[in-house]
């Protein structure tokens, strides 16, 4: 009996045996199949990972290591960079192959790229440069320019990483080098400003990173395609290039370019006054990008939600988003000033270094002694001067900004959004104002007040966008033929009045019949129909209606409607109104 159980187990080890030594090369395979599609095919990558775990136990030390870079990776790829880094950390300080701490620099250095350590990252980038020549596999070498060119774009020193995307690019790589080399070189050529739609760049980059189905670069091209649709006003084109390319984002869930699709919707919805989708997206931005420390998408989408509720009238919801805007706004401006000094630090560290290694060749080591401190006080001199500057020009950029941004909030609080012209509440203070003056010095004030003649009728037959044209046109018509000083307001729907101070009621008249004659004269054949656009004018001064504003514009709205039941498009004086009531009081 013993004897049979012994043959069974032989036979056993016979058949497991081969197996076994298979499971080395499917486990070496298997690997190097999930690093080929860790960027393009997440489902796939993680599926392989998965896989690798039950088998991780029977790994070599270097089959290990290969792992952990891995799953290193799938742990980034997720958004918490802090764990992998950990974990790359390790392996670059290991006793692993030259290889594997090749693949764990470019990582680290790429996330912290993405998480914002820049000194640190410029470190890492020597460490690079100086391994380079110690990697045989020409992959591996390129792997390592194209992130040392993804650094320097997101550091912001666009022509350096535009040399080495360019120098990768000459390479004629294949599949997901030639894709992430094109990408870059589009990256550097964008935030340089040497970028436009119908640059051949784009359509370059989208066919290198379309043959290998590489999603995550594919998307964060569309999201500089979106960004120059958007600088050229078209938001329309810029919803459609992101709606149509974002389930394939979304499926894989690459966190750092999501939120950036998110942003930008929010951002072109908003152009085309589709609020609600707005919202919608911009409160999706700011629930992915928490935690990860980009500034731009959550920069972007507190705006948007600004405008949403400042559009919505919820202006307690319109304060608070605008103060994350400006958090928001302060921190992307702080980063940048971080990415410079960082930089400039880095390259000062370097000149120093050059500077030493001369003086130890040329002098001996007293005079190198007090020649480096002597040159190390010049240094941090000029570094101090320097950064003196530069704070100064900071404080100075911030207060043109927090100036600007006070502007912005008091156009809105005083402008008609729709025209550009005073809305009905700063029109009340303005005209108050002038009245006083012209009472207080005896001077004449009028007020013309018109209404479009019909309006309603253009609404219904031609659609809400073709009214607003026309009231925007009317109003930029009318601003451009008045006085300079003259209070000129939009007073709700087709309403709109002046208040002319030092002018009486015939100086008006004539006015208001150029106002008249110029509306009169306006193609309405640019808003794709042909309609007559007219309207009536109502005018009266302080001799007719006193220097009270309620009676001026009261008196000016008896005039118009007068004008309107008395055939439209003419000028009626307030006086007209009184001759008309006195004689319809005249008993026969």
């Amino acid at each position: 009996m013993k004897l049979v159980i012994y043959l069974i187990f032989a036979l056993l080890l016979l058949v497991i045996a081969p197996s076994w030594a298979d499971g080395r090369v499917d486990v070496d395979k298997a690997l190097s199949q999930a690093d080929s599609v860790r960027s393009r095919d997440a489902i796939q990558f993680n599926k392989l990972l998965l896989d690798l775990d039950y088998l991780e136990p029977s790994f070599t030390p270097e089959q290990s290591d290969y792992f952990q870079y891995l799953k290193a990776y799938q742990i980034a790829f997720k958004g918490n960079f802090v764990e992998a880094q950990k974990i790359w950390q390790s392996l670059s300080e290991s006793n692993t192959t030259i290889e594997v701490k090749l693949r764990a620099n470019v990582s680290l250095l790429n996330t912290m790229a993405l998480s914002k350590q820049w000194s640190k990252g410029l470190t890492y980038i020597e460490k690079l440069l100086a391994d380079l020549h110690l990697v045989k596999d020409p992959a591996l070498s390129q792997m390592a320019i194209s992130v040392i060119s993804y650094f320097y774009n997101k550091i912001g020193q666009y022509e350096l990483a535009l040399q080495y995307a360019q120098k990768l690019n000459a390479i004629n790589l294949q599949g997901q080098g030639s894709c992430v080399a094109e990408e870059l070189i589009l990256e550097s050529k964008f935030y340089l400003n040497a970028l436009q739609l119908n640059s051949p760049e784009i359509n370059s980059a989208i066919s290198a990173c379309t043959i290998d189905n590489e999603i995550v670069w594919l998307s964060v091209i569309y999201t500089f395609m979106a960004r120059l649709h958007l600088d050229n006003g078209d938001s329309d084109l810029a919803i459609k290039l992101l709606q149509d390319n974002l389930a394939p984002i979304e499926d894989i869930n690459y966190v750092p370019t999501l939120s950036h699709y998110y942003s930008l919707l929010a951002s072109s919805y908003i152009e085309e006054r589709e609020y609600t989708k707005a919202k919608d997206f911009g409160l999706k931005t700011i629930a992915l990008s928490s935690g990860m420390n980009n500034m731009e998408p959550e920069m972007i989408a507190y705006e948007a939600l600004y405008k949403v509720a400042v559009e919505s009238n919820d202006f307690e919801d319109a304060l608070k988003y605008y103060i994350k805007f400006a958090e928001a706004d302060k921190t992307y401006f702080d980063d940048l000033k971080t990415k410079y000094l960082a930089f400039q630090l880095a390259q000062h560290k370097a000149v120093e270094q050059k500077v030493q290694i001369e003086l130890l060749n040329k002098q001996n080591k007293l005079l190198k002694a007090s020649q480096r401190l002597a040159d190390s006080e010049t240094e941090n001199n000029r570094l101090f001067m320097a950064l003196l500057i530069m704070v100064i020009s900071l404080l100075a950029i911030a207060a043109i900004r927090s100036n600007r941004n006070q502007k912005r909030l008091r156009h809105l609080a005083e402008y008609d959004s729709l025209t550009q012209i005073y809305n009905r509440g700063h029109f009340t203070s303005a005209a108050q104002d002038a009245m006083v003056a012209c009472q207080t010095n005896q001077d004449d004030i009028s007020c013309i007040l018109f209404d479009l003649d019909k309006f309603k009728t253009i609404n219904d037959d031609y659609g809400h966008a073709c009214g607003d044209r026309v009231l925007k046109t009317v109003a930029s018509t009318c601003k451009s033929i008045g006085r300079k000083n003259d209070i000129f307001a939009r007073l709700g729907g087709e309403e709109f009045c002046i208040i002319l101070s030092r002018c009486d009621a015939n100086t008006a008249m004539k006015i208001a019949e150029d106002y008249r004659k110029a509306i009169a004269e306006i193609d309405s054949a640019p808003s794709g129909n042909t309609f007559p656009i007219t309207a009536s004018f109502g005018v009266t001064d302080s001799h007719q209606s006193g220097y009270s504003l309620e009676a001026l514009t009261g008196h000016a709205d008896n005039a118009m409607y007068l004008a309107k039941d008395t055939g439209r498009n003419q000028v009626c004086n307030y006086a007209d109104v009184v001759a008309k009531n006195d004689a319809e009081s005249v008993v026969i």
